[in-house]
């Protein structure tokens, strides 16, 4: 079971230095973003689904700036990191062009996703990248994400699968020599699948790719996972404080994961999806993809 009120809580605390460390989001959101257009469509009302900062909003309003825009997150501090960049985009816009219109404004709401405060058939588009990973009853998510869709409304996904994270998975088992409940166990591409067209949506289109981001140790690592907010949040796990030596047994198994290069990875299975509320058109199914990337490769986020 996923404590819910503990992922807000770790995503709240992770907020103010949270844009900083979050290489994956970006590089997921840019990726998710950039199947938007393969679909010809226009949609009036577009809701993303876990936003965070804004990383995915933003990309969604470059590419249909007339749409009014519905960002959701369940952590109120995320969405007030999202409103600060927001303004200062506005104000650097008026700064150069006293007379710019601005684009529909966002609308930003503190919402959990297993009751969204929409009406039924009220929304065109439904967006999330990252976040479906957090929820642990996924049927019930998706249930209410078809509720608010209308008819022919459209939903894109990026969520983790159960390779993420497998050489910090690997490294538990070595400290506890078990199957560890360090890390949550993620849905894979079939389960996702499946569940989308148990919701009623139509003819879901998934694939999978590997995201491998590399650190100079192990500690680096974990204190960058920590920093976006990707602590444990599953019931199960161990209460208190761990003991230093059990900690440092973990990095340094984990260190032993490391690269020819030295460096040491975290993998992220990445799952694409999107599905239709009706029989519709869709782009074709892409092959899985590996990326290596250090984290000091990817390009910075730039607002817009």
């Amino acid at each position: 079971m996923v404590d819910r009120r503990a992922v807000a809580s770790h995503f709240s605390r992770a907020a103010k230095h949270y844009d900083a460390a979050a290489v994956l989001q970006k590089e997921v959101s840019e990726r998710l973003s950039e199947r938007l257009p393969l679909l010809k469509i226009q949609p009036g009302c577009i809701v993303d689904l876990g936003a965070g900062t804004g990383f995915l909003s933003e990309q969604v309003r470059s590419y249909y700036p007339q749409a009014t825009l519905i960002a959701v997150d369940l952590s109120a501090v995320m969405l007030a990191e999202y409103r600060n960049k927001l303004l200062a985009q506005l104000r650097w816009w008026h700064k150069f062009n006293p007379f710019y219109s601005a684009r529909p404004a966002v609308h930003l709401v503190s919402a959990d996703a297993y009751q969204l405060p929409l009406a039924d058939n009220s929304v065109d588009m439904l967006v999330s990248s990252l976040m479906l990973q957090w929820c642990d009853d996924l049927p019930r998510v998706l249930a209410e994400c078809r509720r608010v869709l209308r008819q022919d409304g459209v939903f894109f996904i990026a969520t983790l699968g159960p390779d993420t994270l497998k050489e910090l998975r690997s490294a538990w088992q070595v400290v506890d020599g078990q199957a560890t409940t360090h890390l949550l166990n993620f849905a894979d591409l079939h389960d996702l699948g499946d569940a989308l067209s148990h919701a009623g949506f139509s003819d879901p289109v998934c694939d999978v790719e590997h995201i491998t981001l590399t650190y100079a140790d192990a500690a680096s690592a974990v204190k960058d996972l920590k920093a976006i907010g990707a602590t444990n949040a599953n019931q199960q796990r161990t209460k208190g404080l761990m003991g230093k030596q059990k900690w440092q047994q973990f990095l340094q198994a984990y260190q032993q994961s490391a690269m020819a290069d030295g460096r040491i990875p975290a993998t992220f299975e990445v799952v694409y999806a999107h599905a239709f509320i009706a029989e519709k058109k869709t782009v074709d199914n892409a092959s899985p993809i590996t990326a290596v990337i250090p984290v000091d490769a990817i390009k910075r986020w730039q607002g817009r």
